[in-house]
């Protein structure tokens, strides 16, 4: 199995739907024998890079197609699209991205189809296009940005102009950054160690805070694996440092999974008082807590709970983290999936999103503070949320987080991370206290 067949395979499979990374996964298990690391890496950046510019290559592929891409069989218009994604935008020279495309067609029984990969391509792939060949800014958005019409009209109508900002952005994705464990060690010693195994390491603007280029996989390291970081994008360690949490302290994280901002809240309590984190799918919890015991975290308890239903029987908590459900769209650079969301259902996400917040102020005791969060840049979703709450809570107000980020838009309802303007993942954070 060589990596662009099992690329073409996978994307085949994408389009009888399924999440990008799980049906990559699924075909990287069906290999055998298994493609070696570099293989498997080169697969996966041609899949994603197709996924990541499907309506871009679709437009440019139409005009030398004689019937439309849709109508192709299935493993031709697989095979067009990761052609032509590697020739333009992953550096393979034209020749090879050609040439491996047309033996490809041909070991998938589409010999027929050959000479026609092979003209295509090469059209294809010299023709030129640009933002401004889109005048309809939902076209260039939709087309040339490759998003959903939804996403592409929502981005529109919040951001105007700058959502061609917002969405060049969303093919950058930011730096890998972790959180170092100060229950075990310090940020020069981690610094120092992953080093010696051969990753690149900066310091990142926030304590405790690194910037690491990783030689593989984080959780291949051993640092990782003694529990001396996990890895955490600098807005989602924002959003826990603004809850403040103090050793001693009763805290309330009501959305954990994966566990991220519950590390980073026990790491702040220095292990002391109590944490409980609540998450909904049973089969997530027990993977919380192995976090927690590879990181050494004893304060810390992972308990099955519904966020949207208020638990009676929890005590009032002095700080409570409402990390929500949400639409993602502050992610779209680290989940493609995400660019070609419909948007269906986005009522029943803010109702739910508004049940989880208030459930959160219920919890929460007399002089406590309850931080909400999420990783969309939706208005909707962000400061029209923490409106609606201040309306039906006037005793609450916001109050301004005493750490910043360069970049950040510190809002009177919140704190907004957009990517082009932060290098961050697109995030929400509001801190709401009683007045």
């Amino acid at each position: 199995m060589t990596p662009r067949r099992l690329a073409v395979k996978a994307l085949i499979h994408q389009e009888q739907a399924g999440y990008s990374n799980l049906v990559l996964d699924a075909e990287l298990k069906k290999c055998a024998p298994p493609l070696d690391s570099r293989d498997a890496a080169f697969a996966a950046r041609i899949f994603y890079t197709t996924l990541e510019r499907l309506p871009l290559l679709d437009y440019l592929l139409n005009q030398f197609t004689k019937k439309p891409v849709a109508k192709l069989d299935a493993p031709v218009r697989a095979v067009l699209r990761a052609g032509l994604a590697q020739a333009r935008y992953m550096n393979v020279p034209l020749p090879a991205a050609v040439n491996e495309s047309v033996k490809l067609t041909r070991a998938l029984g589409k010999s027929s189809a050959a000479g026609m990969v092979n003209a295509v391509l090469r059209r294809a792939a010299a023709s030129s296009v640009c933002e401004d060949d889109f005048t309809d800014p939902l076209e260039r958005l939709a087309t040339y940005y490759c998003l959903s019409r939804p996403v592409a009209e929502l981005f529109y109508a919040q951001f105007g102009e700058e959502a061609f900002s917002l969405a060049a952005s969303f093919y950058n994705k930011p730096r890998t950054t972790i959180r170092v464990n100060t229950l075990r060690t310090s940020d020069a010693a981690l610094t120092a160690l992953l080093q010696s195994e051969g990753h690149t390491v900066t310091p990142a603007p926030l304590p405790h805070a690194l910037t690491v280029e990783f030689s593989g996989s984080p959780a291949a390291s051993a640092a990782f694996q003694k529990g001396f970081f996990h890895v955490q994008g600098l807005a989602s360690q924002f959003a826990a440092l603004c809850v403040g949490a103090q050793p001693g302290q009763q805290v309330l994280d009501l959305c954990a999974a994966p566990g991220g901002k519950s590390l980073t809240l026990a790491e702040a309590m220095q292990n002391k008082g109590q944490l409980v984190s609540g998450e909904f799918v049973p089969a997530r919890v027990p993977l919380l807590q192995k976090a927690f015991d590879r990181c050494g975290i004893t304060c810390a308890v992972a308990v099955e709970n519904d966020a949207a239903l208020h638990n009676t029987d929890w005590p009032r908590f002095d700080r409570v983290l409402c990390d929500v459900p949400c639409s993602g769209l502050g992610v779209i650079a680290k989940k493609p999936d995400i660019r070609y969301k419909d948007l269906d259902g986005i009522e029943n996400l803010l109702a739910t999103q508004q049940k989880i917040l208030q459930n959160g102020a219920d919890s929460l005791a007399e002089n406590g503070r309850l931080v909400y969060s999420t990783c969309t840049v939706n208005v909707q979703e962000n400061q029209a949320q923490v409106q609606k709450f201040l309306s039906a809570n006037p005793d609450f107000r916001v109050v301004t987080p005493e750490i910043t980020l360069s970049g950040v838009d510190v809002t009177p309802l919140g704190t907004v991370f957009l990517p082009h303007k932060t290098g961050t993942d697109g995030f929400f954070a509001a801190i709401l206290e009683r007045k």
